[in-house]
C-alpha cells in the first residue's frame, strides 16, 4: 500500500474540485448565452428552428451531452404537443424508469399503487 501525506491528498482533492468548478462555470456561461439567444429569438418569431437545434446540439456536445438536432426537434414537438409518443416508446421509457409498462408507471404516478407493482405477476393483454 502506498502512503500519501495528508497535504498531497488535500492538494489532489483541491485540484479535482477546481477542475469540476471550472467545467461548471463554463457550462453555466454557455447556458446563460443560450438563454439570451433564445430570448432574442422569441422576440422575433420568424426564425429557423433547424439552425437553433443545431446550435443547441453543439453547445450540449461541449458538455458531453450527445443530443442530435433531430432529437432536439422531436423533443420540441413533444413539448409543444405537435407529436405524441407511440405505445412502444412509452413502454421503453417506463422500462428505463424501472417499470414493466407505461400503464404500470402511470398507475404508480397517478393511481393508488406504488413501485411494488413491478414485483407482482399480472396477465399481459
Amino acid at each position: 500500500s502506498v502512503f500519501y501525506p495528508n497535504w498531497l491528498i488535500i492538494r489532489k482533492f483541491y485540484l479535482n474540485l477546481h477542475a469540476v468548478l471550472v467545467c461548471y462555470e463554463n457550462m453555466k456561461r454557455d447556458l446563460k448565452s443560450l438563454f439570451a439567444i433564445a430570448g432574442k429569438k422569441m422576440a422575433h418569431p420568424r426564425h429557423e428552428l433547424v439552425e437553433d437545434f443545431e446550435n443547441v446540439s453543439e453547445i450540449c456536445s461541449k458538455h458531453h451531452v450527445n443530443l442530435s438536432s433531430h432529437s432536439l426537434k422531436k423533443l420540441w414537438e413533444l413539448a409543444t404537443g405537435k407529436r405524441k409518443l407511440s405505445k412502444e416508446a412509452k413502454d421503453r421509457l417506463a422500462l428505463f424508469a424501472g417499470f414493466q409498462s407505461w400503464d404500470d408507471l402511470d398507475d404508480a404516478l397517478h393511481g393508488d399503487v406504488d413501485a411494488s407493482i413491478n414485483y407482482t405477476d399480472k396477465p399481459r393483454q
